[in-house]
This record gives C-alpha cells, sequence and structure tokens, in this order.
C-alpha cells in the first residue's frame, strides 16, 4: 500500500491507535504515522546518547496520551492527536549519558493511575500518568515486563525472585526464589526472559528454553519444562491456551 523510510531504524514497540501508530527510533524520536497513506503527522525529540541502545523501549497509550521511555530513562507523556509534551521525568542522572548502552528498562505498564517500569540499575518505579511525579521506588533489580493485577503488582528480578509489591505504597508482600528448581552451579547463567500470570500459576520463560511454574499461593517452583535448548519468548495466553515462540516454531502447551 504504501513504503516509508526513516532517518534513523526503529527501537521500540509499535503501538496502533485508531488511525495511527506510533514507533520510537535510535535517535529517541517518537514518531506518528497515517496508517493511511504513512505520512508522518508529528514528532517529539528527547534527549540522546552517542552509543546507541540495544534494548527495544516501549510505549504505552493510556486516555488519549502516549507515554514512551528513551535509552538515557526518561519518562514522556505527549497528547496523542497533536504530540504536545504534558510533561518529561528523568529516571538516571547525568552520568547515563557515558554508559546509555549499559541501561536496560523493562515493558511500561499502567495501572491504578501509576505508570509502572523497573531496570539493570536495581530500580523499580511507580509514577502518576497525569503530573509525571514520582510515587515512589523500589530497590528491585528486573528488565522483565511486570503484571498488574488488582492491588498488587508481580515481577521476577534478574536473579530468580518473584516480587509481590503493593502498588498504591510499593510495600513489598513477598519475595520468593523461584531458581530452586535448577541446580545451584547453573543458577548464575540464567536469566529470566518473561513471565505470565494465570488464574492459579505464574509461567516464567528463561534464556535458557525453560518454561518455570510457579504456584501463586505460595509463590513456589513446583515444575520446570524443556522447551528448546535456546531462548524462548515470554509466554501468552490466547483462548485459555499457552503459547511460546522459540526460533522457527510457534508452541501450544496444554
Amino acid at each position: 500500500m504504501w513504503t516509508k523510510n526513516n532517518i534513523a531504524p526503529v527501537n521500540s514497540q509499535i503501538k496502533i491507535y485508531k488511525n495511527k501508530f506510533f514507533l520510537t527510533d535510535l535517535e529517541n524520536i517518537l514518531r506518528c504515522y497515517s496508517i493511511k497513506d504513512g505520512k508522518e503527522l508529528w514528532n517529539v525529540k528527547t534527549d540522546t546518547a552517542f552509543i546507541k541502545s540495544q534494548k527495544k523501549l516501549s510505549i504505552i497509550i493510556f486516555e488519549e496520551r502516549v507515554f514512551f521511555n528513551n535509552s538515557i530513562g526518561d519518562i514522556s507523556a505527549v497528547n496523542v492527536d497533536t504530540g504536545k509534551l504534558l510533561w518529561q521525568i528523568p529516571t538516571q542522572n547525568t552520568n547515563i549519558y557515558e554508559s546509555a548502552f549499559q541501561l536496560k528498562t523493562s515493558d511500561l505498564i499502567v495501572s491504578n493511575k501509576s505508570i509502572l517500569f523497573s531496570n539493570n540499575k536495581n530500580e523499580f518505579f511507580a509514577i502518576h500518568v497525569d503530573t509525571g511525579t514520582l510515587i515512589w521506588k523500589q530497590k528491585i533489580n528486573s528488565v522483565v515486563r511486570p503484571t498488574a493485577i488488582g492491588n498488587f503488582v508481580f515481577t521476577v528480578s534478574n536473579e530468580g525472585f518473584l516480587i509481590i509489591i503493593e502498588s498504591q505504597t510499593g510495600n513489598l508482600i513477598r519475595i520468593t526464589n523461584i531458581f530452586d528448581v535448577i541446580k545451584e552451579k547453573k543458577r548464575s547463567k540464567i536469566i529470566p526472559i518473561g513471565f505470565i500470570v494465570g488464574e492459579k500459576n505464574i509461567y516464567l520463560a528463561t534464556n535458557n528454553g525453560r518454561l518455570i511454574i510457579v504456584d501463586i499461593s505460595t509463590g513456589r517452583s513446583f515444575s520446570m519444562l524443556k522447551i528448546d535448548n535456546e531462548k524462548i519468548s515470554r509466554p501468552f495466553i490466547l483462548n485459555q491456551n499457552l503459547f511460546i515462540i522459540k526460533d522457527n516454531a510457534i508452541i501450544k502447551i496444554n
């Protein structure tokens, strides 16, 4: 239908809303395009670093606003129709410009008027969607997408701990080691890829192709399935079935 070339490569998720779609490029510029003809409708420039991030950036749309992060840790909110900057908050100090390639941030999510995300700098943030002010901050080292259910936030640290947080206050409710099903000498090489929360269990994918199943009520792992010997995707659910993507295949798990 149409083809457009951008000056810099895309470095984010692509989000669609009404007749527009949104992406962020390696220059830390959020761009809004028309789905109909690919015309760029507006863009928002943010600060960038000389060394480009290897981690895909996150975009969410909530109440007619686009929220996105950039490679140096800034979180911005813009009007979905006009691209007008509503607020912006930095989450890293100026030293991050020298080591932006080291910063890895989880996907952003919205829950109870809070934007929630974490990074590999031992920081978990809750930021108010309307004002951009910091609500609370916890010391949690994680780059996987968190999940919010009711008044609770679930995440898994890079070290393999399942952490449950009270969403309004940031208080830690429970921390359990879900890597205890892995032999201790191998744990240092295992990295969480992503997880999904089911009705009774949590399903966590790892970089060595394993699926760890955790009981929600106890926070303890009770099973580990070998899916592949390489990296697999974060699990996802469709029509009450669990799916995982690996190289050249989609796997359905009963």
